[in-house]
C-alpha cells in the first residue's frame, strides 16, 4: 500500500460531528453501551450532558441517522434544532420558573405544529385545518422550515406578539395533544442542541434554561408519541443542580465518558475507514478494529516511543494524554501533527517530534476555544490565562492564589474585576474555581495518572479541604507549552 496521505482532512473525520455528513459519521462512530437508553423508542427523554468537544451534537447525529434509516423507528418525523433558533421564537423575560415553563411549552410545540402542518397534504379534521394554517401563516409550506421560521415567526403566536387568525387555538400543547390523539402513527422525535449556548450563571439565565428542562420533562410525558433528545453542557447543568424540580430530572441525564480504549477505537476506526475506501485492495482494508486495531494506528503513527520513562509507550499513549479524552482535540491534534509530518523530509508516519513541535500552536488553540465559549462568562479571560505563563505546572490553593495576586490582580481594586460568570468578584478564590470550572486546571492526585475534574466535583474547589492546602492542581498537558510551562 502506498504512504498514506497525512495532511489529508478527511483522515481523522471532521472536527465538529454535527458538520460530518451523517453516512459518513456513521461509518466510524463509536458506540457506546451507557448509550443505549438514548437511542431507545421507549425512553420518552433523555438528556445528555459532557464538556465542549465530547460528541454531544454528534450523538445527535448518530440518532438522526437511525431514525431515518432503522425499521424500529417506524418513519418517524424528525424535527432537529438548534437552542438558538428555539430562543429566537420568544421574548424571554425574568426568572418566574412557572411562567417560562408554560412559555417553553408553547414555543415547543408550536415548532412541532409547524413541521407536522407543514407535511399535511390535504387537510380533513379540524386539527388537521388549524395546523395547515399556522404553517402556511408562517409561509413554510414547500419552504426550508428552519430557515423561514426564524424569519417569520415573531408576532405570529400567543406569547410572542401580534394577533393571529382567530380560528387558531391558544393552547397550542393542547392543540398537538389532540391531533397526536387522532393519529397513532404519527411518530415525532425532537431533537435540540445548544440550548445553553452563551450562557452565564444568573438568576435569569438559570430560570430561563432551567424551565427549558423543566418543560420538555412535562411535554415528553403530557404528549402520546412525542420523543425528545437534547444535550446540556456538564458545567450548564452543574450551575442549575441546586433549582426546584430539576432533581427530578437527574434519572434522565447521560453522562458522555470515553474511557482510554474508546478513544482508541475511535482514531482507529477512521483511519481503517479511510484506508477502505482509498486503498480498497489493500492488505490494511482488512483489517478488523478488534484485535487489529494497534496494526491500524501503525499505518499512521511511530511506535514505540519514550514517554513517561516507559521506553514501550505508543503514541497513542501522548495522544490521548494531550486531547483530554475529547474526540474533538484529539482529531485537531492528530491533523496538525500530520501536516506537520507530511512537511518533513522521509517522514511518511506522525511522530512524537511531530506533535512535539505543534504542542505551542496546540494549546493556543485550546486557549482560543476557552475564549470564544466562555469569555461571555468573564471578560478578562484571556489576561487571566496569560497570567499563568512561565509558572509552573502544580499549584496548592495559597501557590496558585499568589500567582493570580502578582501576575493578574497587581493592585487593581476589587471593584476593576470584571464579573465571573455573573457574580462580581470578591476573592481570589473567584478566579481559581471559575479556572476549575473551564478545565484549565484540575486535581492531581498521588498516583500522578488520576484527576478529578469540575463535573467530577464542583464544590471542590472552595472545600476546607482546598482552603487548608491539602489539594494539589495541575494545569492540563494541552496548555503548558504553550503557556511555557515546563
Amino acid at each position: 500500500m502506498a504512504s498514506i496521505n497525512l495532511k489529508d482532512k478527511k483522515l481523522f473525520g471532521n472536527e465538529a460531528g454535527e458538520d460530518e455528513s451523517l453516512e459518513v459519521l456513521n461509518s466510524y462512530y463509536i458506540d457506546h453501551r451507557d448509550f443505549e437508553c438514548f437511542f431507545d423508542v421507549d425512553e420518552k427523554l433523555s438528556i445528555v450532558s459532557a464538556r465542549k468537544g465530547m460528541g454531544k451534537s454528534a450523538l445527535l447525529s448518530r440518532l438522526q441517522y437511525k431514525l431515518q434509516r432503522d425499521a424500529c423507528y417506524n418513519s418517524p418525523i424528525i424535527i432537529r434544532v438548534k437552542g438558538n433558533a428555539l430562543l429566537g421564537l420568544g421574548n424571554f423575560k425574568g426568572d418566574d420558573h412557572s411562567y417560562l415553563e408554560n412559555y417553553w411549552k408553547q414555543i415547543i410545540c408550536k415548532r412541532i405544529i409547524v413541521e407536522i402542518g407543514n407535511r399535511i397534504g390535504c387537510a380533513l379534521t379540524s386539527n388537521e385545518m388549524s395546523m395547515v394554517e399556522l404553517s402556511e401563516l408562517d409561509g413554510l409550506k414547500s419552504k426550508n422550515l428552519i430557515g423561514g421560521l426564524i424569519s417569520r415567526v415573531k408576532g405570529k403566536i400567543p406569547l410572542v406578539g401580534a394577533e393571529i387568525k382567530s380560528s387558531l387555538p391558544e393552547n397550542l400543547d393542547a392543540l398537538l395533544q389532540n391531533y397526536q390523539d387522532e393519529n397513532a402513527n404519527s411518530n415525532v422525535w425532537l431533537l435540540i442542541d445548544d440550548i445553553d449556548a452563551k450562557f452565564e450563571n444568573t438568576p435569569e439565565n438559570q430560570a430561563k434554561v432551567g424551565s427549558f428542562f423543566s418543560a420538555i420533562r412535562a411535554l415528553s410525558f403530557e404528549l402520546k408519541n412525542l420523543n425528545i433528545r437534547t444535550t446540556v453542557r456538564s458545567d450548564v447543568w452543574s450551575c442549575l443542580r441546586h433549582l426546584e424540580d430539576l432533581d427530578k430530572l437527574q434519572q434522565y441525564i447521560i453522562e458522555i465518558f470515553w474511557s482510554k480504549k474508546h478513544m482508541q477505537d475511535m482514531l482507529a476506526q477512521k483511519i481503517l475507514v479511510y484506508v477502505q475506501k482509498h486503498y480498497p485492495k489493500s492488505k490494511a482494508a482488512k483489517y478488523k478494529l478488534k484485535g487489529d486495531y494497534n496494526k491500524i494506528l501503525d499505518l499512521v503513527f511511530k511506535s514505540p516511543i519514550e514517554w513517561r520513562n516507559n521506553k514501550e509507550a505508543r503514541l497513542f499513549d501522548a495522544i490521548s494524554a494531550f486531547s483530554n479524552r475529547r474526540p474533538r482535540w484529539m482529531g485537531q491534534l492528530c491533523r496538525m501533527a500530520g501536516k506537520k509530518a507530511d512537511e518533513t523530509l522521509y517522514a511518511n508516519k506522525i511522530a512524537l517530534d511531530h506533535i512535539n513541535y505543534i504542542l505551542s500552536d496546540f494549546g493556543g488553540h485550546r486557549r482560543d476555544d476557552l475564549i470564544k465559549e466562555h469569555n461571555h462568562q468573564f471578560s478578562e479571560l484571556k489576561i487571566l490565562i496569560d497570567s499563568l505563563r512561565a509558572t509552573k505546572k502544580e499549584f496548592t490553593y495559597s501557590e496558585l492564589h499568589s500567582v493570580l495576586k502578582n501576575n493578574y490582580i497587581r493592585s487593581r481594586e476589587l471593584e476593576s474585576i470584571p464579573v465571573i460568570d455573573g457574580k462580581p468578584y470578591e476573592e481570589h478564590e473567584d478566579l481559581g474555581d471559575f479556572l476549575y470550572k473551564l478545565g484549565l486546571i484540575s486535581r492531581i492526585h498521588d498516583d500522578s495518572k488520576t484527576f478529578t475534574h469540575f463535573t467530577d466535583d464542583p464544590d471542590l474547589y472552595r472545600s476546607i479541604e482546598n482552603r487548608n492546602d491539602n489539594i494539589v492542581w495541575s494545569i492540563h498537558p494541552a496548555y503548558r507549552t504553550f503557556l511555557n510551562i515546563r
